[in-house]
């Protein structure tokens, strides 16, 4: 995907969330550093077990410097590392993965040459800014960094202030919108055979409305919601897909309709997308919990479901709404049941709705939510200024 350019800086990703260790923060920054000179690029990670870091590493094109041990911290042995690569690579820009807490080197990479500092944030950073030692780390983080990148308006609203907090007035913090983005090749409109396929897998007959979710078994989610609003909509079906902590509880709940909900469990990618392609409807009526603690940063999946042209329900929680349009999706309150039970009857009862509805989310997707369009940001936000007319 990297496609070369003049003056290119040496980048040096400083981060505990890599492959080959599985998770949304590892797979968003294996698929931006796919953008960036694989000749000028330098990993720093952690390792989690050591024989599958070494057989990821020799696949890859760029350099990675593996950590001997699973975490990395702002400890003097991390530091001491970053600096040494900082000076042997002759790095021009440190980008932290995930601002807290080894963001906090920021500091100390300037000191050994670093020209740029970049910090990525992914949403949880919004419950770190709730808690005054931790809200104190963000303002050190972002006292030191040139750019943090943010992937929802409602996070960076929520944690500005927090890394912010020590700048010196005179020299601005610059915020870049840098969510992750969708593959619109892997993920389109199923084709009648593939739609006739899964339902027949599920044992649907035609008609059946079918309502999707994927996504982590968690309580934010929303599943339980889904399930507890299925037992009120007569014919649906619901797959739910994914794994997680609140699974036997999701079963638990589903026992009155368990004829009608399917748990797939953890699916490959092309299951996933054969599954979406199949959805009259895709519903994850995500809710903020823990007292504003627990938020949904943005929410990939509904991208998902839209690049695959199913219309959206989606959960008022932190930016899940900002990845949908009014004419792809439907914003709901994932504590709100009743709610939820209307919007999914009235969109059962006109697929006329749902066609336009999910052409218009492949349609946004298309124009917005591309690696793309994503491959531009991180390159401008890794380069150092001036370095065009250098």
């Amino acid at each position: 995907m990297y496609s070369q350019e003049q003056n290119s800086p040496t980048v040096l990703l400083v981060t505990n969330d890599f492959p080959p260790r599985i998770g949304g923060i590892q797979s968003y920054l294996r698929d931006y550093i796919s953008f960036l000179d694989p000749e000028r690029t330098i990993v720093f990670a952690s390792t989690q077990d050591a024989d599958q870091a070494r057989e990821w590493d020799s696949t890859v094109p760029y350099t990675v410097v593996r950590y001997p041990h699973s975490v990395m911290l702002p400890t003097p042995d991390v530091q001491r590392t970053m600096r040494t690569l900082i000076r042997d690579y002759g790095v021009d820009t440190v980008w932290f993965g995930a601002a807290a807490p080894l963001g906090l080197l920021g500091k100390a990479a300037r000191a050994a040459g670093a020209k740029r500092v970049v910090a990525t944030t992914h949403g949880h950073e919004v419950g770190w800014s709730m808690i005054p030692g931790a809200r104190h780390i963000l303002g050190l983080i972002g006292k030191h960094a040139d750019a943090i990148t943010y992937i929802a308006q409602y996070t960076q609203t929520r944690f500005k202030r927090a890394f912010e907090a020590y700048r010196d007035p005179s020299h601005s913090l610059e915020w870049v919108w840098m969510p992750s983005g969708v593959d619109t090749q892997t993920f389109h409109p199923a084709s009648q055979q593939t739609v006739g396929r899964v339902r027949a897998e599920f044992g649907l007959a035609e008609g059946v409305p079918l309502i999707v979710c994927s996504s982590r078994l968690v309580p934010r989610k929303g599943q339980d919601s889904l399930i507890r609003a299925l037992q009120h909509i007569p014919d649906a079906h619901v797959i739910i897909v994914g794994e997680g902590r609140y699974r036997d509880a999701l079963e638990a709940l589903a026992k009155p309709v368990a004829d009608r909900v399917h748990f797939t469990g953890k699916v490959s990618l092309d299951c996933l997308v054969d599954v979406l392609g199949a959805a009259d409807i895709y519903a994850m009526p995500a809710r903020t919990r823990g007292w504003g603690l627990d938020v949904e940063g943005l929410g990939i999946v509904y991208l998902e479901a839209q690049a695959c042209g199913v219309p959206v329900v989606v959960g008022s929680s932190g930016g899940a709404p900002e990845t949908v349009v009014p004419d792809s999706a439907v914003v709901v309150d994932g504590q709100d049941i009743s709610m939820l039970i209307d919007v999914l009857s009235e969109l059962i009862a006109d697929p006329t709705r749902r066609a336009a509805m999910g052409k218009a989310g492949r349609k946004h997707v298309e124009n917005t939510w591309t690696w793309q369009n994503m491959a531009s940001i991180v390159r401008d936000v890794m380069r150092i200024p001036g370095a065009e007319n250098a």
